[in-house]
C-alpha cells in the first residue's frame, strides 16, 4: 500500500456526461482530466480560442489546464449526431471539500 501525494483533505471527483450536441464545461480553476468513455471521436474547443481544437479518440485521454476555463466538447467526425460520453476528474475545490466535512460532523 502506498500513499499518493494528495493531502488527506483533497478528494478527486469524477462525473460521467453524455452528450449529443455541443456542451460547455469550466475547468473552475482546477485541473480536469478527461476521458472519451462513449463515441468513436469527439472535440474539444476553446470558445476564447485559449487552444487549437483538440480531437480525442475512444478511450483516449485529455488534460484540460487549470487556467483554460471555459471550454466546450461535442461529437465529431463518425460520431456527429451520435450519443458520446466523458468521465471527467478534478479535485474538489476548498468549498466542497469544507462543505464536505461540514456534513460529516
Amino acid at each position: 500500500e502506498e500513499r499518493t501525494g494528495l493531502h488527506e483533505f483533497q478528494f478527486i471527483e469524477t462525473r460521467r456526461y453524455w452528450f449529443t450536441t455541443k456542451v460547455v464545461h469550466n475547468t473552475n480553476g482546477g485541473v480536469n482530466v478527461i476521458n472519451l468513455i462513449e463515441g468513436r471521436e469527439a472535440i474539444v474547443e476553446s470558445p476564447s480560442g485559449r487552444f487549437e481544437p483538440y480531437v480525442i479518440h475512444y478511450a483516449e485521454t485529455f488534460i484540460v489546464p487549470a487556467a483554460v476555463g471555459e471550454f466546450t466538447i461535442r461529437p465529431y467526425g463518425e460520431s456527429e449526431g451520435k450519443r458520446c460520453a466523458v468521465l471527467k476528474a478534478f479535485v474538489r475545490t476548498e468549498d466542497s471539500i469544507n462543505g464536505f466535512n461540514h456534513h460529516m460532523h
